[in-house]
């Protein structure tokens, strides 16, 4: 006996719940891959904010001020490598433009911001993702740093029968340092007082005889 088999196709009912059953896939898997995208260009405005912070720092205790923008030719490629293309300081959200960066010379403070995932600037207030960078950190850990020389210098000095009169700027000169330990991590020149053998900075506030002065 034989027996022949009709070959079995998809009906048009069936075809119909299988294109059903992609769109819905589909239609689940769209948002699915933007959300991923969206997570991934906020992990990328955290990092390269938090590597221009770094930078902004590095400029600041080298400089005593922050730069005037981003693009500053002595902070980009010397304190901040922005990558191929200046990638590093190409905002993830702001459609090819750069993060934005505002300077506040009374708190002493640099802001750089992502317009976020509107792609608008909503102000400092308004967005998420930015770092803000106080100059009174490298400020004063640059001042301490110019102190610890010039602590050792100048008991140098002392020790070997040195006048210490006058003020500082043409003290420092008569030591043997350069005209940079004229000023604090602040750009602020140094107070001496010969008779107690007092170096002074006006701290971050650069107005002396507040409470933020540091002293030698």
């Amino acid at each position: 006996m034989t027996t022949c088999e009709r070959e079995r196709g998809f009906t048009l009912i069936e075809l119909i719940v299988v294109l059903g059953v992609l769109g819905v896939l589909l239609a689940a898997a769209v948002p699915l891959a933007g959300a991923v995208v969206e997570a991934d260009r906020r992990q990328e405005v955290r990092r390269e904010l938090a590597d221009i912070a770094t930078a902004l720092e590095s400029f600041y205790l080298e400089h005593a001020a922050f730069p005037a923008s981003l693009a500053d030719p002595t902070f980009v490629g010397v304190h901040l490598q922005t990558g191929v293309g200046g990638t590093t300081l190409v905002d993830a959200f702001g459609a090819g433009q750069p993060y934005l960066y505002a300077l506040d010379n009374v708190a002493n403070t640099a802001t750089v911001r992502s317009r976020g995932e509107n792609g608008i600037d909503d102000g400092i207030a308004g967005e998420e993702h930015l770092v803000v960078v106080h100059g009174a950190v490298p400020g004063i850990a640059l001042t301490y740093q110019r102190f610890r020389l010039i602590v050792e210098v100048l008991a140098n000095h002392i020790e070997t029968g040195g006048s210490v009169a006058g003020t500082w700027p043409p003290l420092r000169a008569a030591i043997g340092l350069g005209s940079t330990y004229d000023r604090d991590g602040f750009g602020t020149v140094l107070d001496w007082t010969a008779a107690t053998h007092t170096l002074r900075s006006a701290g971050p506030d650069r107005v002396l005889g507040t409470a933020d002065d540091i002293t030698l």
